[in-house]
């Protein structure tokens, strides 16, 4: 996975709702702290509209990057669909991804 976050200030949190998706271009992975949750792993994506949005990452989500080789420049559309409620009780939250491998020129 990538691990180029580029200087800025202006990155927004992604905090969805059931049902909400984001769609951008990968610009970055790393892992920012936070004093609730410790370390969190993060990918940055540029919008279409330029805004650049960090997404937390779970284990899910990461594999999901792995599994389709995500890379710099590859258009990302992650879907959160809610919370939900394994067997043993415990919650998770539940999303899909989709990568879209851009083509480069060499």
């Amino acid at each position: 996975m990538i691990e180029n976050l580029p200087a800025t200030n202006k990155v927004s949190y992604w905090q969805p709702t059931a049902g909400e998706t984001i769609t951008g271009v990968i610009q970055g992975s790393g892992a920012c702290k936070d004093s609730l949750y410790d370390e969190q792993k993060t990918l940055l994506l540029q919008k279409a509209n330029g805004s650049l949005v960090s997404i937390g990452l779970n284990r899910y989500l990461i594999h999901s990057l792995k599994q389709n080789n995500a890379a710099l420049g590859d258009l990302v559309t992650v879907t959160f669909h809610g919370k939900e409620q394994k067997n043993n009780g415990r919650f998770f939250n539940r999303y899909t991804l989709l990568v879209d491998k851009m083509t480069r020129s060499a």
